[in-house]
């Protein structure tokens, strides 16, 4: 079978860790604007997510400018890449669902 694409986008919540009042306490900062093409592989196994499902990040925005490059350099794409792959997933299987 073929592999199907998707364009996909998603807000991912930006969160700030601080000490207020000698408790640790996450703020929220704001969301960056991640878009997309997802694949879904239907040969690979249904148990592992990211065998079943693979994400290209075209950019992530931050107040409308694109800040991947500097997400790319400081190491933290990876988190965002598995956050597009799990919503990606999610929104493929639910599109299914509602297709079914």
């Amino acid at each position: 079978m073929r592999n199907t694409t998707k364009e996909f986008r998603f807000p991912f919540p930006l969160k700030h860790k601080v000490v207020r009042d000698l408790k640790i306490v996450t703020e929220h900062v704001g969301d960056l604007e991640v878009q997309g093409i997802g694949y879904f592989n239907p040969s690979a196994s249904q148990l592992d997510i990211f065998d079943r499902y693979s994400v290209d990040i075209d950019f992530v925005r931050w107040n409308g400018a694109d800040i991947k490059p500097v997400l790319e350099v400081t190491g933290a794409m990876d988190e965002i890449q598995e956050a597009a792959v799990r919503y990606f997933a999610h929104e493929f299987e639910t599109g299914m669902g509602r297709a079914a």
